[in-house]
């Protein structure tokens, strides 16, 4: 107090004057503090969201819910109007032996039915399942893939770029809700099909072993139906018992699709009363080991990525 009486009034108005400045000094750097904090906490809220729309615009995998269903009569106008036409029903090409390497297979010579091929020679090591492609996998040991029950959807860039990123939407859902057992390359695939082109001349092909069937255009009912009518254990690959259909998540809601029998088309041997829901990822991989016909070992997955 003696102090503060000894200061006179101009000099305490400047004491004051000061202090007046520190402490909005203060305020300002408090204010400042909680203008960053608020900030940081919307820039993460706007993260989030943008993650979320991000996945959903570019192709993340949708959820189910229930069971996808569409009857024999919606997927038969499906077909007709995408311009469908089935090349090749259940009908293999002959030869299917094994090779070590791509390159020893020479495919406008060896798939003399139509391009993409729906069989034939293949790899002894299966392709590693992508459900979208951005660059052409590797028909030869993509091939295998078939022979073990799985589907390809191939297209024509030019015709079909704009279908590439619902396809892979497609291809994924199913292959998240059961369809993907990815030790025995087993699953739905789609890719580009740049070289030598498809050769029915449309922009959509579809295969699964010794089935061809080509679409004007990309419809995701003309999709289910065909791995409703041809996927692993409905469709007639040798090795098909190494994917199950999983019935409870696609179907036809007014007809019942029953698995193919070994009299409508054999089983290699091995494979005829195997059932991969009673094994675990390792013996499927081991019962993927088992020679086939021509003598030849089904091998680990191949290392052809997109």
């Amino acid at each position: 107090m003696a102090e503060q009486e000894r200061l006179t009034n101009k000099e305490r108005r400047e004491r004051a004057r000061a202090e007046r400045k520190q402490q909005e000094a203060e305020a300002a750097k408090k204010k400042q503090r909680g203008n960053m904090r608020n900030g940081l906490i919307t820039f993460a809220i706007v993260a989030v969201v943008a993650a979320v729309l991000l996945q959903a615009l570019t192709g993340g995998p949708e959820s189910l819910d229930g069971r996808i269903e569409l009857t024999t009569s919606e997927a038969a106008e499906a077909r007709d109007a995408a311009g469908c036409e089935m090349l090749t029903e259940e009908s293999p090409l002959p030869d299917r032996s094994h090779v070590e390497n791509p390159s020893q297979v020479n495919p406008d010579q060896a798939y003399t039915d139509t391009r993409p091929t729906h069989s034939g020679p293949h790899t002894a090591g299966i392709h590693a399942v992508i459900p979208d492609a951005n660059n052409q996998i590797n028909e030869v040991s993509s091939t295998h893939n078939l022979e073990h029950g799985t589907v390809i959807v191939w297209y024509d860039p030019d015709q079909a770029a704009g279908d590439a990123s619902d396809m892979g939407v497609w291809a994924e859902q199913l292959n998240d809700n059961g369809f993907l057992r990815a030790q025995a390359g087993v699953g739905i695939m789609t890719s580009p099909y740049d070289d030598p082109g498809i050769a029915s001349g449309k922009a959509i092909a579809f295969r699964a072993w010794g089935t061809a069937m080509d679409c004007d255009e990309w419809d995701r009912d003309v999709a289910n139906s065909f791995v409703i009518d041809h996927f692993g254990t409905r469709g007639i690959g040798p090795e098909r018992t190494l994917a199950q259909f999983p019935d409870d998540v696609l179907g036809y809601s007014d007809a019942d699709s029953g698995d193919t029998t070994s009299d409508e088309a054999p089983l290699d041997e091995g494979f005829e009363d195997l059932d991969p829901d009673d094994l675990d990822d390792d013996e499927v991989e081991d019962i993927a080991d088992i020679d086939d016909a021509d003598g030849d070992e089904d091998g680990d997955a191949d290392e052809d990525e997109d």
